[in-house]
């Protein structure tokens, strides 16, 4: 069967970022035998005359669909993606009658709501992959990366892109993580992930990626075990992660440095004990300080990403918050107002039972939960903490304009996690100037 798999996504802020899912169900496909094009619209400046071409030139009998993202997750500033969504299912039934299959992270967060709402009758939640052949074990998959522009998405975006493993087992309210790849981790074998690296770099010449998990150091031990699988290529590789400051060690720190990480990014999410247990995280105050400390003293790059408003939010917790960044002093903060409420998630379920969200379809478009006790004033009392610092970047609010900076800094030729650049610069607090 020949089939097209249209990658929709073309958000490209702050980064765009290569369609890993996409080469993952391509190769699957591929492998059992379909003839298989991808068409990835990212850069793409007119998307139905793309589809138009990639349809006569391939002539398929199936099209399938992937939509990343069901929105930028960022408040006020908020964007649905579903109008780009409709269009492209538009044009890929305009150009032929090939039955059409949606799928990727934002389908399966919600299903019956995009099925709905593009006039789909056929959708894959979950792992693509399963849909061709049977394959049941999360090492069975690969992503041949032939499918799409490597060299133009490392040299607009700076970073390839790698996974080690799939879903989650943390009970975080307001993650969509497990729904969308499971609530289990399934680990990949360490050899697979170091031959795919070296895919990377010999095959394409992509020295600096991201590990997409949704956390690197769980579960306990593993990230070790990666870690002394990419130890061998030394200095020609640099990559950044995710991480939780639970289960993080000065001994991991060091074998991930050794292992060619340059920066990681703490999913911190808040300061404070009540609004971290409110959160159901899985460490302390005391876990992100002794963290920091790990990474300050090895003059390491780290970020702390952080979600103020959450369940039991007060203006006590926000001054925590600050004052905690401001003692863990890190590279950058990337903070962000208000909890992006997404269907199925435990934070979803209770605001549904308590009667607080009207229905589930009011969050099929962005919808935001601020605590009451902090809805009025937090997002000014957010810029007023960024404007006073140079390294803090709000997604969403323009506050030393995440945009602008990262434009300038890519343009520089700098390739990785930009934001470690923003302190040492100072470009933040010149360009909050020159607004």
């Amino acid at each position: 069967m020949r089939v097209l798999l249209v990658s929709a996504n073309q958000e490209r802020s702050p980064d765009p970022v290569a369609p890993l899912g996409a080469c993952y169900v391509a190769t699957a496909a591929a492998g059992a035998g379909h003839e298989v094009q991808v068409l990835d619209l990212c850069f793409s400046e007119d998307p139905p005359a793309a589809v138009r071409a990639a349809v006569a030139a391939h002539r398929p009998e199936a099209i399938g669909i992937s939509l990343r993202n069901v929105d930028n997750c960022a408040y006020p500033d908020t964007v649905s993606y579903l109008p780009h969504y409709r269009a492209v299912v538009e044009a890929c039934r305009a150009a032929s009658d090939a039955p059409i299959v949606l799928g990727g992270s934002a389908f399966t967060t919600m299903p019956a709501h995009y099925l709905a709402a593009l006039e789909v009758p056929y959708g894959v939640v979950g792992e693509g992959e399963v849909a061709f052949p049977a394959l049941p074990a999360v090492d069975a998959v690969r992503a041949d990366r032939r499918w799409i522009d490597n060299r133009r998405y490392f040299e607009q975006g700076g970073m390839g892109n790698l996974q080690t493993k799939r879903g989650c087992h943390y009970k975080c309210t307001f993650c969509a993580y497990p729904v969308i790849e499971g609530r289990g981790m399934r680990t990949r074998d360490p050899a697979g992930i170091a031959a795919e690296v070296a895919a990377l770099l010999d095959a394409h010449g992509i020295d600096q990626f991201f590990v997409v998990d949704s956390v690197f150091n769980a579960p306990r031990g593993y990230a070790e075990r990666v870690c002394a699988a990419l130890g061998p290529f030394g200095r020609r590789l640099r990559w950044s992660c995710f991480v939780t400051p639970g289960n993080f060690s000065a001994e991991l720190l060091d074998a991930m440095i050794a292992a060619g990480c340059q920066s990681i990014d703490f999913g911190t999410d808040a300061g404070s004990d009540r609004t971290l247990r409110a959160f159901r995280k899985s460490f302390t105050v005391d876990d992100i300080r002794a963290a920091s400390a790990i990474c300050r003293a090895r003059g390491f790059p780290f970020c702390h990403s952080l979600v103020f408003g959450g369940e039991g939010e007060s203006w006590e917790t926000v001054a925590e918050t600050i004052a905690l960044m401001d003692e863990c002093r890190p590279t950058a903060v990337t903070a962000m107002c208000g909890v992006r409420v997404y269907p199925e998630t435990p934070l979803a379920l209770a605001l549904l039972a308590r009667g607080e969200v009207p229905g589930v379809e009011a969050l099929y478009e962005p919808w935001f939960y601020v605590a009451p006790g902090v809805r009025d004033g937090l997002a000014e009392r957010v810029r007023e903490a960024a404007r006073a610092r140079g390294n803090w970047l709000l997604p969403g609010m323009k506050v030393n304009d995440e945009e602008r900076l990262f434009a300038r800094l890519r343009g520089r030729g700098l390739k990785g996690d930009l934001w470690r650049y923003v302190s040492r610069l100072r470009l933040g607090r010149a360009l909050a100037a020159a607004e």
